[in-house]
């Protein structure tokens, strides 16, 4: 099933084009937007990470930084807040296996394009990109505010497409530094989304048995099943358990109140899916959707989490004019509320 450039042909962008600065990171190319921009006054900078899409490249994510920079930018310089003590920047670098760190070009492409381990390849490439997230996290901050009287990077905010979108989960559930996100044509259920490409791509693994032996068959091997129950968000929740849909027990909610709190704690989420996405289908993104905002609603109203899901009817897989703008909007909502706390007005 191939991948098609859900930004299409052109990338989304408002205003010229923002700086840009190629650091080398612990062994990954990192492309750096906004340094240039950032207000003398800054006390505070936040981080946007873009995580591209399959087949892609960093240089995609190009036009989502510059938008979200800019309209940041133009909001502060409008706002009189006291010439931007809240700087935003954004970094993009290249999933594993693509771009500049591809190895294998065929460990990209899907079981229809005869990659036998399309199931493995894919949540291991994004799995990575994610532990990628999270060690560029580690380093970052050293490599370009590097005075003594430069601001720090205070709040971590990741943007994914796609397989970007995918990995953009799992940051959110394992990075505790990451406080908000935005995931577009991205899924949380890694079981539910491969099992639903398998019945697509009519494997025998798969149709022999209508699904009820696929996971432990060659194609989603036992071992794949271990490393979703320690990363992927549903499975952490509910290993391969189907999600409940009647209200939970007392124990079911004892169960995972602590596990949510650790994950997904104050944070925020803008979930974007395509209505007529065929690829990543809102199907296999919605039972766990449902169960986390009834959680972050009901039972778990105290944990602070919030979560805007939208889906865009008549939108297919792609990054639509409406997902650009319910982006933009979110980021520089994300940062005024920073701009408003204790810390911003030092």
């Amino acid at each position: 099933m191939a991948t098609p450039n859900p930004l299409g042909n052109s990338q989304p962008s408002s205003g010229p084009a923002v700086s840009v600065k190629t650091l080398h990171i612990a062994g990954i190319l990192t492309d750096v937007y906004g340094l240039d921009e950032l207000s003398p006054a800054c006390k505070s900078v936040s981080c946007l990470w873009l995580l591209h899409p399959r087949l892609q490249t960093k240089q995609l994510m190009a036009g989502v930084a510059t938008t979200c920079i800019t309209d940041w930018n133009r909001r502060v310089s409008g706002s009189g807040d006291g010439g931007g003590k809240v700087g935003l920047i954004a970094v993009a670098f290249d999933q594993r296996n693509h771009g500049s760190r591809e190895v294998d070009a065929l460990a990209n492409q899907a079981w229809r394009e005869s990659n036998e381990n399309h199931a493995q390849d894919m949540f291991s490439i994004f799995h990575g990109t994610a532990v990628d997230t999270s060690l560029l996290i580690d380093h970052l901050d050293s490599y370009i505010l590097k005075g003594p009287d430069s601001p720090s990077i205070d709040q971590h905010l990741v943007m994914g497409i796609s397989l970007g979108g995918h990995s953009a989960w799992q940051v959110l559930f394992n990075d505790p530094r990451v406080t908000a996100g935005v995931v577009i044509i991205g899924c949380p259920d890694y079981i539910r989304l491969i099992s639903d490409r398998a019945r697509l791509s009519k494997r025998t693994s798969y149709t022999t048995s209508s699904g009820a032996t696929f996971l432990g068959s060659v194609d989603f091997p036992t071992s794949l099943i271990s490393s979703i129950q320690s990363q992927d968000p549903k499975g952490i929740l509910f290993n391969t358990s189907a999600i409940p849909t009647n209200p939970l027990t007392q124990s079911d909610q004892a169960r995972l109140r602590p596990i949510l709190t650790s994950k997904l704690g104050g944070k925020k989420v803008l979930v974007c899916s395509g209505g007529d996405d065929k690829l990543v289908p809102y199907h296999c993104s919605e039972p766990f959707l449902q169960f986390l905002k009834s959680a972050a609603d009901g039972w778990w109203a105290d944990g602070g989490l919030v979560v805007e899901d939208i889906v865009y009817p008549g939108v297919g897989h792609a990054y639509s004019e409406g997902m650009v703008r319910d982006t933009t909007r979110f980021v520089s909502e994300i940062l005024a509320g920073k701009s408003t706390s204790p810390e911003s007005k030092m």
